[in-house]
Order: C-alpha cells, then sequence, then structure tokens
C-alpha cells in the first residue's frame, strides 16, 4: 500500500468517528509535500496515527497557531470550515519541530476502558488457581494504565457496579451469560509490563503523547486517560524495557515457582507478524509445562460484531474464546 493510501484508508476508518481527521487524510492523499514529511515515520508504525499524534502533541503541549481552533480537546467551539490550510501550514512551519517525533515515537494507547473486559477475565483465572494471589504480565503495555485495573470501579448498568474506587470504568454487558464478576476482586501478587518503549506515566511529555494518539472528538476517552493517569502515579507498575516476546522468559524466571503467572495483553498480539505470534506462542506454552502459567491475548475477531476483540485465554493446555469487547470497551460479551 503506497502512503497515499494509507491516507485515503485512514480517513475511510475515520467516517463516523472523527471528522477533522478524515477530512484532512483526504487532502494529505493528494499532497507531495505533507505525503514528504510523512515518509520521514519508519514504515509499520502507522504512519498516519504518528502524524496526526505528532501535531496533536505539539498543539497540546501550547504551539501557537491556528490550527489549535479546529480540535475539540483545545477550544470548546471548534471551527468547522476547511481545516487543511491550517493543518498544511502548521506541518510546513513547525516540520523541524516535527521530525524527531515522527521519527522516534510509536502508536502506544492504553484504552483503559479495555480493563472492562480484563476485570471478568482475570476474575477467571482468579477462580482457575483457587484465588492465590496472580503474578500479572503484559505484553506491550505502553503506559500501564491497563496493569493498574484493580485500582479502578467497574459499573456495567444493571449486572452492578463492583469496586470503591471514585474512578468508574463503565461497560455495557452483551450476553446472556454473566461474567464472573464481584466486588471480590483477584489477589494480586506482581505487575511487570514489557514494551519496547514504555511510557512513563510520571513524565508529562510521554502522557501527552498518550493524549495526542487519541482522536480530538472522543472527549469521553480523553477524561477517562486523565483520571486513569491519576490513579497510575499513585500506584505505578513496574515497566521493562525490551523486545515483550524475549524478554518473556527472563521475567518469568524472577517469578518464584508457586505463583501462579497470568500473562495478557489486548491489542497487541494481532499486529504481530505470523513468526512473532508463533515464538511467542512457543514461550507460553514452555513455561507452563514448568509452572502454573494463564495468557490471555486479544485479537481481531472475525465474527459479525463491529470494532470487536476477543480475549483468548490459555489454561496451560488449550486456547477458547473467553470474552469479546469492542476495541474502546464500551460493551463486553461473555463467552465461556
Amino acid at each position: 500500500m503506497s502512503l497515499a493510501e494509507q491516507f485515503e484508508w485512514f480517513a475511510d476508518w475515520c467516517v463516523g468517528t472523527s471528522p477533522l481527521y478524515e477530512e484532512i487524510s483526504r487532502e494529505i492523499a493528494d499532497d507531495p509535500d505533507l505525503l514528504a514529511i510523512a515518509e520521514e515515520i519508519p514504515p509499520k508504525r502507522g504512519t498516519p496515527n504518528i502524524l496526526f499524534a505528532a501535531i496533536h502533541w505539539h498543539l497540546l503541549g501550547g504551539a501557537n497557531h491556528e490550527l489549535a481552533e479546529y480540535y475539540p480537546t483545545l477550544t470548546d467551539d471548534p471551527k468547522s470550515d476547511n481545516p487543511f490550510p491550517a493543518f498544511r501550514e502548521f506541518c510546513l512551519v513547525f516540520e523541524t519541530e516535527l521530525l524527531p517525533l515522527l521519527r522516534n515515537r510509536r502508536t502506544q494507547t492504553n484504552a483503559v476502558r479495555r480493563c472492562t473486559a480484563l476485570f471478568p477475565a482475570f476474575s477467571h483465572v482468579s477462580k482457575e488457581v483457587g484465588g492465590d494471589p496472580l503474578a500479572l504480565v503484559e505484553l506491550g503495555p505502553s503506559g500501564g494504565l491497563n496493569l493498574c485495573w484493580h485500582q479502578y470501579a467497574y459499573d456495567y448498568g444493571d449486572a452492578g457496579q463492583f469496586g470503591t474506587s471514585d474512578f468508574v470504568l463503565d461497560s455495557e454487558i452483551r450476553s446472556e451469560k454473566t461474567p464472573p464478576i464481584s466486588d471480590d476482586f483477584p489477589a494480586v501478587a506482581s505487575r511487570i509490563g514489557i514494551d519496547l518503549n514504555p511510557l512513563s506515566i510520571q513524565d508529562e511529555k510521554d502522557v501527552r503523547w498518550l493524549r495526542a494518539l487519541i482522536w480530538p472528538e472522543h472527549g469521553d476517552r480523553h477524561r477517562l486517560l486523565q483520571r486513569a493517569a491519576d490513579v497510575a502515579q499513585q500506584h505505578p507498575p513496574e515497566l521493562r524495557q525490551g523486545d515483550a516476546i524475549e524478554e518473556l522468559p527472563d521475567v518469568l524466571a524472577e517469578i518464584p515457582d508457586d505463583v501462579p503467572v497470568c500473562v495478557f495483553d489486548t491489542q497487541m498480539r494481532y499486529q504481530l507478524p505470523d513468526s512473532a505470534q508463533d515464538r511467542l506462542r512457543a514461550h507460553i506454552e514452555s513455561a507452563a509445562q514448568e509452572r502454573t502459567i494463564h495468557w490471555l491475548s486479544g485479537h481481531e475477531s472475525t465474527d459479525e460484531w463491529d470494532n470487536a476483540f476477543t480475549l483468548d485465554w490459555f489454561d496451560g493446555e488449550e486456547y477458547e474464546p473467553l470474552v469479546a469487547y469492542e476495541q474502546h470497551g464500551k460493551w463486553i460479551r461473555w463467552l465461556l
């Protein structure tokens, strides 16, 4: 897919959810100067996402330009006329400032509402190991906000609200089967995340990058991210830098043999090439021969559900779907 085609594809993806990025993306696809700037982004990093996030990052940081007047994150009354002339001018004027972000940053999101699917999944694993405290290992945690899942509360509508935190994540249950949720949260022994480029929740610039990756119209996701970041700053998880697949065996070796392990990822594995997925599966299956280990891994659903992902559950012997969820956690469907 050519660079222009990537922006056309991205525009189609934005339909109905980000009119700002949709309109700009279609114009970028026909603009040689902006495509040349986008070429500075290394391949396979989600070029449109990185370009838009880099610009959003500078605007959130106070860059003084008319373009800010089109962003709902920066004004209560965004302009509605064609934003592309201002966008194009911003890119050309601030090109030097943009290049470090374009060349070095990655698409790293923390959609914390996905914890509404992780909570019942962890509860299921906890039940399987007799309630023993779990050692949690997240692959590709970004800023580690989902490792703080047990510091949040959960509202599932008619199914009830669980937890005592002031920060509440809401989701709709769309299944006849009831997920295993209660106020008795699974016990956690330890939390470790492994990421090529972990983001520090204590670093304002890293938190701003997480914000910049969220599309400007998604006000609810911006609100949830900021609240979750506040919680995580009080309860920071341990994040390790490195290739999650290659570092996993060493991290597992550090965990006492009598502590059950739950490795998890949400929307990381489906982005890996088949060879990397095979290596990851081999590492986990090998470790499961020596100790109690469970794996929750998200991938795109092949069912008819819109924007759905599925957490598959590996219990040391078999794999089966456990819970489906809308990509940002707006609803979950318990499958077991």
